[in-house]
């Protein structure tokens, strides 16, 4: 019996691909998140400022989509800083509109 070698998950050009998909939507996500909360009586400045970086990794996703060019200095790179923008999230709206006003 022979074993059959299976791919490894990180080599896969797909795995980059759908990592990159999941950023970008998560960064529209977000964005509609942080507008919702504007709407309902939060800080305007705090928020978009807090939202930036996930949007602008959105962006990057989205230009790393449409030129077929998915890369895992990205996605890697792109879920360490969504995770640590989420855990510090709070601290950081209040920073900025302290630093703000």
């Amino acid at each position: 019996m022979t074993e059959q070698e299976r791919p490894k998950p990180f080599s896969s050009d797909k795995n980059k691909l759908i990592i990159t998909k999941i950023i970008v939507i998560y960064s529209g996500f977000f964005l509609l998140l942080k507008i919702s909360a504007i709407f309902q009586g939060g800080w305007v400045a705090a928020n978009l400022l807090v939202a930036l970086p996930i949007v602008l990794l959105g962006l990057l996703g989205y230009y790393f989509l449409k030129t077929n060019s998915t890369n895992w200095v990205y996605a890697l790179g792109s879920i360490v800083a969504i995770s640590a923008m989420r855990y510090y999230e709070q601290d950081l709206t209040v920073w900025i509109h302290n630093f703000v006003s």
